[in-house]
């Protein structure tokens, strides 16, 4: 021991300093990739590197934090029963997606002959585009869950997504500002200039928002009020949006947060800024929440309230799908609504998901694995908020926030298999799974 001691003079031996030091870098590539995560579509981000397919800032991100995992991590081992079950469940969720995507990629070419704007010809970009990369949204759950076990790194973790999406809300105001017409001209204009500047749909924005804006309340609450300067534009930026599910969602996630907090003042407050707000300027978004379902006609209906998905889209499906056994039990596999032969009739909206991500789901997956997954999320909420209550920390809240907000506007929109639209749900989940950890271990230590 002397001679090891001498030999290093007395510091941290070579091969401890190294593996610290490829920790590091791992963590600043997986923030780097935390920070990216909404602009990843910006059409020069967007841009294959050097020409090479696929060869992309995100993805080459992930590719290095997907190897120090593989190489560096034991991935599979598991330190306590909390991380256990948490693999395990995640093992299942990856195997059913593989296995959804494997069957759709023999309906590569159909699908490009249905959508060629959206998918590709060949079977290598297939893959890559819709197998590869919703492949490594799965990732940052793993790390958070191997490499970010202490509440300072799930903070930091925290601050990257937040300032990320003070960034995204600056940017997309600056580009309402420079296209006022286009920004207060209703849904249709503010998607061209969503897909336009940020290469996503406006609806994808407001996802965005609804999975992060509760983690900016919760800094202005709890850290400085500097932070109401981010939760103030990450409103305007909703307001402009357009989109009337992700603000609804938004405002319903911060009341929820308020009333946790007791901070009525706010609230009261808040409420106050938004009537004088109205008064003075009533954005396009709140003109569209206040239309819904009245089209002239004083009849009212559940088609005209959700927007056409009814009628055409949800009853022809699942009359599609009830009427074979093997679509019933099993699904078509992924973006199975494009196989329909409704979609090619005509008799639905030919769009590339069901607006619903359970009918999704079902699509894709069939009756038997819908019916594990909503038993899964009945246990996963439940469990959630059991530990929260014996928690009372704040941050487990706000996580817990977004995770209502997603599941509430799974009822007209999103995915349940990874996808940009919900690719902060693994780090969001990760973080609540590490905070009840970092609870239960000081459980046992005070034991």
């Amino acid at each position: 021991m002397t001679n090891v001691a001498v030999r290093y003079g007395g510091r941290t031996p070579y091969h401890r300093a190294q593996a610290d030091s490829l920790g590091q870098s791992a963590k600043w590539l997986f923030l780097a990739i935390v920070f990216i995560l909404p602009f990843q579509r910006v059409p020069f981000v967007n841009t294959n590197l050097l020409g090479i397919q696929g060869c992309k800032p995100f993805n080459l991100l992930s590719a290095g934090v997907l190897v120090y995992l593989l190489f560096q991590v034991p991935l599979l081992s598991a330190s306590d029963r909390i991380e256990r079950t948490s693999i395990r469940v995640l093992l299942l969720y990856f195997v059913t997606f593989a296995i959804a995507f494997a069957r759709s990629i023999p309906n590569a070419p159909l699908l490009h002959d249905r959508l060629p704007d959206v998918f590709p010809e060949s079977y290598l970009d297939y893959i890559m585009s819709y197998g590869m990369v919703p492949a490594f949204y799965i990732l940052p759950f793993l790390f958070i869950l191997k490499r970010c076990r202490s509440f300072s790194e799930i903070e930091t973790v925290v601050d990257a997504i937040c300032v990320s999406i003070l960034l995204l809300s600056a940017s997309f105001i600056l580009v309402a500002l420079m296209n006022p017409s286009a920004a207060l001209s209703g849904r249709a204009s503010v998607n061209a200039l969503c897909e336009s500047y940020f290469g996503i749909h406006y609806n994808t924005m407001g996802t965005i928002y609804i999975c992060t804006a509760p983690l900016l309340l919760y800094k202005a609450l709890t850290r400085s009020s500097l932070w109401i300067v981010p939760v103030a534009l990450s409103l305007l930026g909703l307001l402009l949006l357009s989109s009337r599910s992700a603000l609804l969602t938004v405002v319903g996630t911060y009341v929820l947060i308020l009333l946790y907090k007791r901070k009525f003042a706010v609230l009261a407050v808040g409420a106050a800024m938004v009537a004088i707000a109205s008064v003075l300027w009533i954005a396009p978004t709140v003109v569209a929440i206040f239309s819904i379902g009245f089209d002239g006609s004083s009849e009212v209906s559940a088609d005209e309230l959700l927007t056409g998905r009814v009628d055409f889209i949800w009853i022809p499906l699942l009359n599609e799908w009830t009427s074979d056994l093997g679509l019933f039990l099993f699904g078509a596999g992924r973006s199975g609504i494009i196989t329909s032969e409704s979609w090619y009739s005509g008799t639905l909206i030919q769009a590339t998901h069901a607006h619903n991500a359970i009918i999704d789901f079902f699509l894709d997956c069939g009756a038997i694995a819908t019916g594990i997954l909503l038993v899964l999320m009945c246990v996963g909420i439940s469990t959630a908020w059991r530990v929260g209550r014996r928690l009372h920390n704040d941050l487990y809240w706000a996580l817990f926030a977004c995770i209502v907000g997603y599941g509430i506007s799974m009822f007209t929109e999103r995915e349940v298999f990874p996808s940009f639209e919900n690719m902060y749900l693994f780090l969001l989940i990760a973080m609540m799974v590490n905070l009840a950890r970092l609870s239960s271990r000081a459980g046992h230590t005070s034991a």
